[in-house]
């Protein structure tokens, strides 16, 4: 809006304007450039009070902002007014561009009359506009009737719209800065949420320049974004080539992969380096600009259930097949018509049968005890367990079966009790010294019992074949198996030490082996004297 035109002899008109639109573009807050302004408009009117009012939209109400020569009674009521309720809100609400009131005590739309209370009569009402829209209201107030004749109504319009503009441009940089932190504290909380992704997550821009590596990228790949950042392909390949596990072939797939991700939207790698792992890396177009992401993935614990299911089926299918052929084989060969057997040869043949549903009976035994384990559903029936006793009885038991070695035990007297499942208990001697008897032919088995503060120490040794160092780590696995002729002439699936490790495990206890080859082995397990401790 153009300012008016005044004579040159109306210097206080002038000086008015000069000095309302210097303060309005000056950078100032809203109070301040508020209160100044009132006070010229005071002085240049020759009111006797004032008041500036700023619209709040969202609760349809005028705020008061600044104020001069009116009580502190009267500021406290009129600091909310509901627009479209009184005479201001009439104002603002009809936008009309002045209002005067000559004579408040008659004007019935003055219904809140707080203004008569400190002895005001005349009022003009002056709604602050600017881009169509009104932000505010100017009041001033006259203690006489007819205080005001609206002469001056060009200079306040232009006062109105100039205090409109400030008020507009401030409410835009206050949504503007309301837009900026939350777009900061949204970019904020993507950042958080990508950096605590699982998964490693890498973007690459147009000019195939890393954008982005998130901190599971660098634990996957063992590279700090700071090494790669900004950087092409050249600063991660010859640190990718050292550390992918048959690197020709990976690079290959990476290359066909960069070169076509439609084609060949993923595969996977396995690296050697900070920690054997197998990544599924995921090629993804960014949308809305060149370039692509990556999304690395471990499936190492994936791949190694494959496997590990992959192993199950096949050791299971081997070990029931080669029972089952016997038990058929010989119930067969009883049942022939044509052939009279010896008793002796019946015997000897259902004694096959029999051992051979023993070895079926066992492998199932094992498969369910073990998925209860991996479950944790095993249940467990603690108790006192007389140890010493425990082992005298399953030696006795297992005395039948260990022909050609001497079974011995070392049991210290005074012996405490144990906090344990005595059948679980036993189960895991049963299988540690079924382990001694298979891979051992000859020699003494010894099962040794001692105190270690507050555990009991079990070990059960033999002079067997021995277990390689480098095998020692792997073999409480399931169905992991030593290699060697000794494992494949006594065959078994692979659990029975698992299951011990898992029963110990549940007990609070350790269990543990030290072997050499051709030296044999010492199995030891530990078990609670007394029950775990509980809360209150």
């Amino acid at each position: 809006m153009d300012p008016p035109h005044y004579p040159e002899s109306d210097a206080e008109h002038l000086s008015t304007l000069h000095a309302v639109g210097e303060r309005v573009s000056a950078p100032s807050g809203l109070t301040e450039l508020l209160g100044d302004t009132l006070d010229r408009v005071i002085e240049l009117l020759r009111a006797d009070a004032g008041a500036i009012l700023v619209a709040d939209e969202g609760a349809r109400e005028l705020v008061l902002a600044s104020h001069r020569g009116i009580s502190a009674a009267f500021a406290a009521k009129e600091a909310r007014l509901p627009i479209g309720t009184c005479m201001c809100g009439h104002a603002v609400e009809a936008g009309e561009p002045l209002v005067l009131v000559d004579d408040a005590a008659l004007e019935p739309r003055c219904v809140i009359g707080h203004c008569m209370e400190d002895g005001f009569r005349s009022l003009l009402c002056l709604p602050l506009s600017a881009g169509g829209r009104v932000w505010g209201l100017l009041r001033l107030h006259g203690r006489a009737p007819d205080a005001f004749d609206g002469r001056e109504a060009r200079l306040l319009s232009f006062i109105g719209s100039q205090l409109g503009l400030a008020i507009q441009r401030v409410r835009l940089q206050e949504e503007i800065a309301r837009l900026l932190r939350r777009i900061e504290e949204e970019h904020a909380a993507l950042d958080s949420l990508v950096r605590s992704l699982v998964d490693g997550l890498i973007l690459v821009d147009g000019d195939g320049r890393v954008a982005y590596w998130n901190p599971s990228a660098e634990r996957y790949l063992g590279l700090k974004a700071e090494a790669v950042l900004g950087r092409g392909p050249e600063a991660i390949d010859a640190h990718l080539h050292a550390i992918v596990q048959d690197a020709a072939q990976g690079a290959a797939a990476l290359r066909r992969a960069l070169a076509d991700p439609a084609a060949y939207p993923q595969f996977e790698f396995r690296v050697t380096a900070p920690a054997p792992r197998t990544l599924q890396a995921r090629f993804f177009p960014v949308q809305g600009r060149q370039g692509y992401g990556v999304v690395l993935r471990d499936v190492t614990g994936e791949r190694y259930v494959d496997e590990m299911k992959t192993q199950l089926l096949a050791t299971v299918s081997h070990e029931l097949r080669t029972p089952l052929a016997s038990i058929k084989g010989f119930a067969s060969t009883l049942l022939r018509a044509d052939v009279q057997w010896e008793p002796a040869t019946q015997r000897e043949f259902l004694q096959i049968i029999d051992q051979e549903a023993d070895r079926l009976g066992e492998l199932i035994g094992n498969l369910l005890a073990m998925s209860r384990l991996e479950a944790g559903v095993l249940r467990l029936d603690f108790g006192r367990v007389g140890l010493a006793g425990l082992i005298e009885e399953t030696a006795a038991e297992l005395r039948p079966r260990v022909a050609g070695h001497a079974l011995s035990i070392d049991v210290p007297a005074g012996l405490p009790d144990v906090w344990a499942d005595a059948r679980r208990v036993r189960q895991v001697l049963h299988n540690l010294v079924e382990n001694a008897i298979k891979y051992s032919s000859g020699g003494e088995i010894r099962i040794r019992a001692r105190v270690a503060g507050p555990e009991v120490l079990v070990s059960v040794s033999d002079q067997g074949v021995g277990i390689a160092a480098d095998q020692l780590q792997r073999i409480f696995e399931r169905f992991y198996q030593v290699d060697g002729a000794a494992t494949r002439r006594a065959g078994g699936a692979g659990l029975g030490l698992s299951i011990c490790k898992g029963i110990v495990k549940a007990h609070g206890g350790r269990i543990w082996a030290e072997s050499a080859p051709g030296v044999g082995s010492t199995f030891t397990f530990t078990l609670p004297i007394d029950p775990p401790a509980t809360g209150n």
